[in-house]
């Protein structure tokens, strides 16, 4: 019975004695080292570190190298096809229906963005936006300005939802929504269609919230757009840059503003 009480007093003893043999040890060896061999460790470990931070960064340029298209979003009829034809191919085009995104390279330079026109129809546009999106450096977000009355909701609730996605908010700095349709008797100026969508965000907002709460979460929405506690607005979006411009896609007038924001974004 003794020689069993023994025994693991015996094995604490032997653990203890090796923490401190291989402390004692440590201990000599740093007592013994020269300035010279610091100076080398210290070198050592400023290389392996400064590796360390090189692998980092590289990552994170391949990643951030990997997203050079921008997304032509909006409803049918908004004029994305004309802009886009435009912008890459630098002529008029009729609008016709399709059922797959269109694609195309837009240079400056020696730098160039993908550009990609993503259908408009309700059917389709967020499956095919989904499909392209982890590609997406900035959106264009076309408007009819002729018809952005009638249109509000549908408009709104599209913009939210590509604002709103996880993929788009860690990769995407900058939005341009583009108030196409100028030359047009009842086109809105660009400030008013902001306010409009402002005011029309505000009420989807508070309606998607509550839809949250009704199923037990609303505390759990990562992806709330602005500031919790006042009305939507497109500048509480940060880092997220959002911006308006008035254009005519068709026959290229009034496009200098979206065309320096595309050199800028390059």
């Amino acid at each position: 019975m003794a020689d069993t009480v023994k025994e693991p007093v015996m094995r604490e003893e032997i653990r203890m004695k090796k923490r401190i043999s291989i402390k004692e040890t440590i201990n000599n060896m740093i007592s013994n080292l020269t300035e010279e061999d610091l100076m080398v460790i210290q070198v050592v470990v400023a290389v392996f570190i400064g590796l360390v931070t090189l692998v980092l960064l590289l990552r994170l340029l391949r990643s951030s190298s990997k997203r050079q298209a921008v997304l032509l979003l909006g409803l049918c009829e908004s004029g994305k096809t004309q802009l886009f034809s435009q912008l890459c191919h630098d002529t008029d085009v009729i609008s016709v229906t399709s059922i797959k995104e269109s694609s195309a390279q837009y240079t400056v330079g020696k730098k160039s963005l993908t550009v990609y026109d993503i259908p408009g129809h309700e059917r389709i546009r967020y499956t095919l936006f989904d499909k392209v999106k982890k590609l997406a450096r900035g959106i264009i977000f076309v408007v009819d300005s002729s018809s952005i009355q009638k249109d509000v909701r549908d408009v709104a609730e599209f913009l939210y939802t590509a604002l709103c996605d996880g993929v788009v908010q860690s990769g995407v700095r900058r939005v341009l929504v583009v108030c196409n349709k100028q030359d047009l008797t009842l086109a809105r100026a660009a400030p008013l269609i902001q306010k409009t969508l402002e005011k029309e965000m505000n009420l989807l907002r508070e309606t998607r919230a509550s839809q949250l709460q009704s199923v037990g979460e609303g505390g759990n929405n990562n992806n709330y757009l602005g500031r919790q506690g006042q009305d939507f607005e497109f500048s509480h979006l940060r880092p997220i840059k959002v911006e308006f411009v008035e254009a005519v896609a068709k026959g290229n007038d009034k496009l200098g503003p979206i065309t320096n924001w595309l050199n800028q974004l390059a």
